[in-house]
């Protein structure tokens, strides 16, 4: 992996994923390519820890939890830094700051059932 990359860097990795296959008539004979996009927040000898969703600790209904995968070195064809300014502060989501005019993606009027 050439060049260290620090903990906490906003990454694009390139890996091998491995496959499942049931019940085919052929069984699956290579790994599937896939991306990624997130923050390292781990790496030793023989993984590194990726955290792809993550709440900000600011907002007032915080759990403070996130979501990643652990990824094998040996799977990983390319990782690369990117290269922005302050990730953590970035508006990923609306710039609505007011909370009564927030967006829903289930909209309670289209519900197929009503809260009780």
């Amino acid at each position: 992996m050439g060049e260290a990359i620090q903990k906490g860097s906003v990454v694009y990795i390139r890996y091998l994923d491995h496959v499942l296959y049931r019940n085919t008539p052929k069984p699956i004979k290579k790994a599937t390519e896939r991306e990624t996009l997130g923050w390292l927040t781990d790496i030793d000898d023989e993984v590194i820890h990726i955290e792809n969703d993550r709440t900000l600790d600011e907002l007032p209904y915080s759990s403070g939890s996130g979501s990643g995968f652990v990824l094998l070195r040996s799977c990983i064809l390319e990782i690369r830094k990117l290269s922005l300014q302050n990730p953590s502060r970035l508006p990923l989501n609306s710039r609505n700051t007011d909370i009564r005019n927030a967006e829903s993606a289930l909209q309670t009027k289209k519900r197929k059932i009503q809260p009780q």
